[in-house]
């Protein structure tokens, strides 16, 4: 099989991959790569090959499963018959959008918290709840969108469509990460149960608990990831 030498840049070889240790191999691979993702020692546009990583001493099998996983969390490209890229844009990259994003949900949730109606806690309850049904059938994608929808909520109540809007923007494009968070069911039950205490919180006007519970709800991802690099 002919491979496009100037999609296979030399240096991206040049760092010996550390061979795994403990936990499955297929998982010590993909923590290995992911980390050097989010890092940005494998940089965007980099191309990588299941044999790119033979190195580590394990076989094609938990190579090819790990750079599988990666490619459905959206930390690789799936290039057909070529092997795998690292986005453009990469996890690292992504990354810094989430001390930003969590400034400007604070920001929103201030101004929501004083417009808050009866309407709009039931519709937070229903989207929750939703969001509970979507993890018990194992829909990431849906999840996903159910998360955003429920922040989205809150940042509309804020009664300022210029950051409303930016927000949505901003978690557009945190897509990929959040779906590597969602992906662990205890994650997501982390959030939703945060949601609830947020719910909560409004119901009883305590504006202080309700913002602390939202600035740790929107950091969950970014600390998690962050962990997860060096994990």
């Amino acid at each position: 099989m002919f491979v496009n030498p100037d999609l296979c840049p030399l240096s991206m070889n040049t760092t010996a991959w550390p061979a795994p240790i403990a936990r499955t191999l297929a998982e010590q691979v993909y923590r290995a790569v992911r980390a050097r993702i989010i890092d940005g020692a494998l940089a965007p546009g980099s191309f990588l090959r299941e044999k790119d990583l033979e190195s580590m001493g394990v076989s094609r099998t938990p190579i090819r499963d790990a750079l599988g996983r990666l490619a459905s969390e959206g930390f690789l490209e799936r290039l057909p018959h070529r092997g795998f890229r690292v986005p453009e844009e990469s996890a690292g990259q992504l990354l810094e959008l989430y001390p930003i994003v969590a400034s400007l949900e604070l920001l929103a949730g201030k101004a929501a918290l004083e417009r808050f109606s009866g309407d709009d806690l039931a519709e937070l309850k229903e989207i929750n709840r939703r969001l509970a049904e979507s993890m018990d059938q194992g829909d990431v994608r849906a999840i996903v969108e159910l998360n955003n929808l429920f922040h989205g909520l809150i940042s509309e109540r804020s009664g300022n469509r210029r950051l409303s809007s930016l927000l949505d923007d901003l978690r557009s494009q945190l897509g990929r990460l959040e779906l590597w968070y969602y992906s662990h069911r205890e994650r997501t039950q982390r959030s939703i149960r945060e949601h609830e205490e947020l719910i909560q919180a409004i119901e009883q006007d305590d504006r202080a608990r309700a913002l602390a519970i939202l600035e740790s709800n929107m950091s969950l991802t970014y600390r998690s990831l962050r962990e997860g690099a060096v994990g």
